[in-house]
């Protein structure tokens, strides 16, 4: 446990969240070849088949 000096100097910091769908954050303009950020996400496209491959 630390002491009130060591939290004055360096008070508690926040964790991070981390997303459950880090996918879905990113988007790509094919027209400009360029990876974009979309920081609220993309809630209608979840669940939708993405890639299409085959198993053999």
């Amino acid at each position: 446990m630390p002491t009130i000096a060591q939290l004055i100097r360096k008070p508690r910091t926040k964790t991070a969240q981390k997303s459950a769908s880090p996918a879905m954050h990113r988007n790509f303009n094919s027209l400009k070849s360029q990876v974009g950020n979309v920081p609220a996400g993309r809630p209608f496209l979840r669940g939708v088949c993405v890639r299409v491959t085959t198993m053999t």
